[in-house]
């Protein structure tokens, strides 16, 4: 697998200096191709968030997908439809804690039929609790697991089965870079996007031979308008991810800075 830093030009896979890991062949996958697209296409985001949710929304909304969101929160949903009303893009959304597995399939059913029937889901659920690995308590990992591992487990299965048949079936799954020393002590974070990476390993060789494709979106960086990781080049990668003809892993990291080269002082 070959991974290096970039911020891709929109629409365009792989952008200015790489950045995107495509490993493992998936011959025949036209994502991107209008031909084997079905009347409607539908997205539902899961977690949308407050960093870049609108962004991906709006990118595939671009895109001529009927927009879809499931969120815990009915301000985030309507902080949401209120954003993307501005560009005229409609989201339908419905309300549901990703730890409820009845809660969270009920409001994954509902929109992907509000959106005419799912084409990509994506899950960008997470919970991150501060504490380092000696001091994190059990209650938290629990607490973090149920939402970064778990959670993202229900939405599979309830996704496998509304994408059976679907043309360019599609699971994204949000995961982070690893990292020996997790961000301001967030160890339980980074065992729950661990833990969400081996689940998609896990299930990816089942949802293919079902015809749906499961891929990550590594990000290695935070994502803000000020960088290192912008929303917009965010939602493009994630565009990509989608749209590429064949490929599990897709990495998105800051672009480097070059580091000036100290030079010896010249004897005279």
């Amino acid at each position: 697998m070959s991974t290096g830093p970039c911020e891709p030009a929109p629409g365009h896979p792989g952008g200015p200096g790489g950045g995107v890991d495509r490993d493992r062949d998936h011959a025949g996958d036209r994502a991107g191709d209008p031909e084997f697209a079905p009347a409607t296409r539908g997205l539902v985001v899961v977690g949308p968030g407050a960093s870049f949710g609108s962004d991906l929304l709006r990118r595939f909304g671009r895109e001529g997908f009927a927009l879809g969101v499931v969120s815990r929160s009915a301000d985030t949903l309507t902080r949401v439809r209120d954003e993307l009303a501005e560009d005229g893009l409609a989201v339908h959304g419905a309300v549901a804690d990703v730890t409820d597995q009845p809660a969270l399939t009920t409001a994954i059913q509902r929109v992907a039929a509000d959106v005419g029937g799912l084409t990509v889901l994506v899950y960008n659920a997470k919970l991150s609790i501060r504490g380092g690995a000696l001091t994190v308590k059990a209650e938290t990992m629990n607490q973090t697991l149920a939402v970064n591992v778990t959670g993202a487990l229900t939405a599979v299965q309830v996704a496998a089965d509304l994408l059976v048949d679907r043309p360019a079936a599609t699971i994204l799954l949000t995961t982070a870079g690893s990292r020996t020393e997790p961000v301001a002590g967030r160890f339980a974070l980074a065992i729950g996007k661990a833990g969400l990476a081996a689940l998609a390993d896990a299930v990816r060789p089942m949802l293919a031979a079902r015809g749906v494709r499961l891929r990550t979106v590594v990000l290695d960086g935070r994502v803000d308008a000020a960088g290192p990781l912008r929303p917009g080049v965010v939602a493009d990668h994630f565009w990509q991810a989608f749209a590429a003809p064949r490929g599990d892993v897709f990495r998105l990291a800051p672009a480097r800075r070059a580091t000036p080269v100290a030079q010896l002082p010249l004897e005279v």
